[in-house]
């Protein structure tokens, strides 16, 4: 009985294979080298001194720039405004920070956020989201809270401002609930002890 074997591809076609795994292993390396050098990049084009610290925003939206920039400064804090995830996570290697302000209106911010997650778990996170369905999702992966839409109410991020980072809550109890904000955490000074005997 014959045995039949199946054809090696001609060399013509493993070449291309070969070719092909190594412009992926080439476009991979020049990614991550891009991202390496993010800091050192950082450092040269602002230099570290004119970073703001204190809190982050994620954002392309100029107008968005503005209105946190006005409300942040207003409380007391300096605000940084990276475009891109990449260029946060360079600034979060260089600086410290204590809330990231991240727009999730047009862009998922996935890799930002797992990264927080990961290496500055005590940073709150703050989603600029597209509805509550967006911004519930937020919460369940860890959000601090959320806002809605790039024209969200100035007073609920000042609000967001003081629970997290003044009276340092661990969340916000009333949006990981489902509830709207009604600024009880900081009108009423409830603590997370508070929070818990409510529950």
């Amino acid at each position: 009985m014959k045995k039949f074997f199946k054809p090696l591809p001609d060399l013509d076609e493993r070449l291309n294979q070969v070719e092909e795994r190594v412009q992926r292993a080439r476009r991979t390396l020049e990614w991550r080298t891009r991202e390496a050098r993010i800091p050192l990049d950082i450092q040269e084009d602002f230099s570290i001194s004119e970073l703001q610290g204190d809190v982050m925003l994620v954002s392309r939206d100029g107008n968005l720039h503005d209105k946190v920039r006005n409300l942040i400064r207003s409380e007391g804090f300096g605000c940084d405004f990276p475009e891109r995830s990449s260029e946060a996570i360079g600034l979060l290697k260089i600086r410290k920070y204590r809330m990231v302000i991240a727009d999730y209106t047009r862009r998922m911010r996935g890799r930002l956020f797992e990264y927080i997650r990961r290496y500055h778990p005590h940073i709150k996170i703050v989603a600029i989201v597209r509805d509550n369905d967006q911004g519930q999702r937020a919460m369940r992966a860890g959000s601090y809270s959320y806002l809605l839409g790039r024209g969200f109410d100035p007073e609920q991020l000042r609000t967001c401002v003081t629970s997290a980072i003044k009276l340092n809550h661990q969340a916000c109890w009333l949006l990981t609930n489902g509830e709207r904000c009604n600024r009880s955490c900081v009108d009423d000074f409830q603590s997370d002890a508070d929070f818990a005997e409510i529950e």
